[in-house]
Formats: structure tokens, C-alpha cells, sequence
């Protein structure tokens, strides 16, 4: 008999960084705008999501995912702001409703900037893990339109996020791990990032690893959705698209991170954890909706064994805007792009200018074209 943990903080905010990493009080006032004038949750879709057969297939695809990735332990803990506890035992007899059926969303916002390591020319593909060690970190994300309550299929979604050690592949900046400009070797590396495009549920999976920390923020994972590119230009399974609905950020469960933190290689990571409370970005958030990521722990061992989680997302599909990327990656390998303006105060950090997001009416420059 196995007891369940249903918690997971999922943040779908922007990428600026706080404190070396960026300053944040604007994108918490876009954030607050975007709330005061949409949805923020997918609570309205739930009786058409009962009717028409999505929530029963989402349970159904969660428990046949959990079962095959060995799920034979998961505990129970609560998260920031609200419990989502579960007493519920879990085994080969136990309703799988009562596990996978979690009904929390959150609804991305699209005005908000993408981080300082967004790469262009990221692989298509489910596993993201390649040669990294850590936790390892099992995702189904849905995307569900927040006018129709109906998935949104053959659309790219896009994540990345940190190892175990606070280190973004794929760009070279002082802030970017403790070696900072010195691993010139990072910038065509490709660990942790990656694409895949949505089933008819509106689904996609990932298979990565837990977010290791750095200064300033609290662990998360970036998030990015692409709308009508079912046809995006790709080069060697590679996308190629800087036209986004929105832009989000997955945060985690305190008591989850404190596990990990705990398990090498995060345990040897010397940046500065920041814990969730003190993370103004997710405290909004929490605020305004109900953004907990549901998860199960697989297995008898956190290390060995890892987790599974997942999560509704709420788009709003008539939202686009153009992202800029600090790198992209083409035939001829990784490379800095240096065409992009500079965030005050942000100009000795990254070598050419630090890419900031690209919003109509603000000055913004083009996005950078590609060049497989």
C-alpha cells in the first residue's frame, strides 16, 4: 500500500530574473494586468471536460505513464499556499481517478519576457536528459484553450531548465553557473532543452531532470508555446520559431525541493538556493489562481527512481508576440547572438548585449532570423 503526493508548484510567469538575474516588478505588473483582464484557471471547462471523454483520458494517460515508468512509491507532503494532500493508498486495485484526476491549472501569461537563455534551434525530441545527472523528472503538460475549454493539438511546446548544478546549456554569460564565461564549451551543448509537438489531447511529454538551483530564483523550469506552427521552419529536427502565445515558468513544492537538494550532484551545487516564500513571482501567482502541479514520486528512491508529474495549461490562443534568444543553434553549432539591445544595468553580464523580450510598441528589436 503506497500513500500519494498530489504537489508540485507550477508558476506560469515570465523569465525575468531576479536579482542578478534581472529585476522582476515589471513582470509582476504585467502579470497582475494580464489577470485583472483573463482567466486564470481552467475551472469553467470542467464540466465540458467531464462530458466529452478528456478528463477520463487524461486519468487514464497518466496512470498507463506512471505504471510504465515503474511507479511504486509516491508520499505525501503539501505546497506553498494551499495542501493538496491525499490519503488515498495506491496500488494495482486502487481507482486510478483518485490519483491522476488533479483539476488545478493556470493560464500562461503571453507579455512577459522569456530569460536570458532562451536558444533558437532547439531538438525535437521527448528525452532531454543526455549525459546529465540528477533526478530524474517525468512530464505531461496539456494545453487547453481558456475560450473553447478544447485541447489544442499540433502545437510546439518548448522547455529547458537548469542541472543539477544552477547551469543553462547552450549560452555563455558570468551568471550562468559558477564557471561562467570560462566554459566556452557550453555553448554547443544541448542538455535539458528541448521540443515536442502536442497530441490531439493536446499533450506532450518529457522526459528531463529535476531543476538544480542558482542565485536569485527559486528552482523552475521555462516553458514556451508555439501557435500555428504546424509547419515551423526545422533544420535536423530542430525548431526554428520565435513567434510564441506564451511564456511560463514551472515551479516546485517546497518539501520537494528540499528532498533534492539533498541528492548529489544538487547537494555540491554552491549558488544560493532560493526557497519558494521568497520568490516574488510565485507568490503572485499563487495568489491569483490555484497553480500546484500535481506529482507522484516513483519508486522507492528519489535519486534512482525520480518523479512524475503533471499539469493543465490555460491558453490564451489570440495572444502572440515575437521572443528573443541569447543563442541559437544552426548547422555550424552553437552561437552567441549579439545583435540584440542591453538591459540597463545587465551589460557586463553578457558579452554583446543581454536579449530582452521583444513587445510591439516598446522598441523592440526583430528576432533574429535563423540560419541552419
Amino acid at each position: 500500500m503506497i500513500a500519494i503526493t498530489l504537489t508540485a508548484l507550477l508558476l506560469l510567469t515570465g523569465g525575468a530574473l531576479i536579482s542578478a538575474h534581472g529585476d522582476a516588478r515589471q513582470e509582476e505588473a504585467e502579470r497582475r494586468q494580464f489577470l485583472s483582464m483573463h482567466t486564470n484557471n481552467l475551472n469553467h471547462c470542467s464540466t465540458r471536460h467531464a462530458s466529452n471523454g478528456l478528463f477520463d483520458r487524461a486519468i487514464q494517460r497518466r496512470e498507463i505513464r506512471a505504471q510504465s515508468l515503474q511507479a511504486l512509491q509516491a508520499r505525501q507532503t503539501s505546497s506553498l499556499g494551499k495542501s493538496h494532500k491525499s490519503d488515498k493508498p495506491f496500488n494495482s486495485t486502487t481507482d486510478p481517478k483518485l490519483v491522476f484526476s488533479g483539476n488545478n491549472s493556470c493560464v500562461l501569461n503571453p507579455e512577459t519576457t522569456e530569460g536570458p537563455f532562451y536558444v533558437l534551434g532547439e531538438s525535437i525530441r521527448t528525452n532531454l536528459v543526455e549525459d546529465q545527472q540528477g533526478v530524474p523528472l517525468h512530464l505531461d503538460i496539456q494545453l487547453i484553450d481558456v475560450a473553447t475549454c478544447k485541447p489544442i493539438p499540433d502545437t510546439f511546446v518548448e522547455m529547458w531548465n537548469a542541472n543539477s548544478t544552477g547551469v543553462y546549456s547552450g549560452a555563455l554569460a558570468t551568471v550562468n553557473g559558477l564557471a561562467g564565461m570560462s566554459d566556452k564549451a557550453n555553448l554547443n551543448r544541448t542538455f535539458l532543452r528541448g521540443a515536442q509537438r502536442t497530441d490531439a489531447d493536446g499533450v506532450v511529454q518529457f522526459n528531463t531532470l529535476f531543476p538544480g538551483h542558482y542565485d536569485g530564483r527559486a528552482p523552475h523550469i521555462h516553458l514556451i508555446t508555439h501557435l500555428n506552427s504546424t509547419r515551423p521552419q526545422t533544420h535536423n529536427d530542430t525548431l526554428w520559431h520565435a513567434s510564441v502565445t506564451h511564456v511560463g515558468q514551472i515551479f516546485f513544492d517546497q518539501a520537494l525541493v528540499d528532498s533534492v537538494k539533498k541528492v548529489a550532484p544538487y547537494s555540491t551545487n554552491r549558488q544560493n538556493l532560493m526557497r519558494n516564500a521568497a520568490d516574488s513571482i510565485l507568490l503572485q501567482e499563487a495568489a491569483s489562481s490555484d497553480p500546484f502541479f500535481h506529482y507522484v514520486l516513483l519508486g522507492n528512491s528519489l535519486p534512482k527512481d525520480g518523479v512524475f508529474a503533471w499539469f493543465s495549461v490555460g491558453v490564451n490562443t489570440t495572444f502572440t508576440r515575437e521572443i528573443m534568444a541569447t543563442a541559437m543553434r544552426g548547422g555550424e553549432g552553437g552561437r552567441m547572438v549579439t545583435t540584440n539591445p542591453k538591459v540597463p544595468g545587465l551589460s557586463g553580464i553578457f558579452p554583446g548585449g543581454f536579449p530582452t523580450a521583444y513587445n510591439p510598441g516598446m522598441g523592440g528589436p526583430a528576432p533574429p532570423r535563423p540560419t541552419p
